[in-house]
């Protein structure tokens, strides 16, 4: 697969390139999905968790971007509430591979279904599309209270339709 890797962090955008990667596999809750869209901000190039995994290690040459929106390809085994063949959007974990790819390795909590009247292009965070995606598919609370879908929860600022806020 084709996907933008940067292989030096002070390189900073300056230093992305397109070359070919191994199409990722699905691990256990994961699904692999087909990126249609993916968002990106020059800053992710300057967090810690973009070049180490969770214990420390150094992993560049990495793929940035964690905003997406796609199809999933391939699930990983336990994993339940999605289907191949789905548009999904969400957002994948700072610590794993990123969206700028073909294809990317998402835990599945992270994502939430795309309806299909919603583009990719807004799914994954254009068009100021996350704020109607956020309105279009509210997900329930332990409450029972209508929130926003778990791929975006704790985020809420940003999708709370507020402009001031978008």
């Amino acid at each position: 697969m084709k996907a933008i890797v940067v292989a030096d962090q002070a390189a900073g955008t300056a230093g992305m390139k397109l070359v070919d990667q191994p199409e990722p596999q699905a691990a256990i809750n994961d699904v692999v999905v087909q990126v249609h869209a993916s968002g990106f901000t020059w800053d992710e190039l300057t967090w810690p968790s973009t070049w180490t995994d969770r214990l420390g290690r150094d992993r560049a040459p990495v793929i940035p971007g964690q905003e997406l929106a796609g199809v999933i390809t391939a699930l990983g085994y336990g994993t339940s509430g999605l289907s191949v063949g789905q548009r999904v959007f969400g957002l994948t974990d700072s610590y794993r591979g990123g969206t700028l790819a073909e294809y990317v390795a998402v835990e599945a909590r992270n994502l939430a279904p795309l309806p299909g009247d919603v583009g990719f292009t807004a799914g994954a965070g254009g068009d100021a599309g996350p704020n109607r995606v956020a309105r279009t598919i509210p997900a329930r609370s332990p409450s029972g209270g209508a929130e926003h879908p778990r791929a975006w929860r704790g985020r809420r600022s940003r999708f709370d339709g507020d402009p001031a806020r978008t």
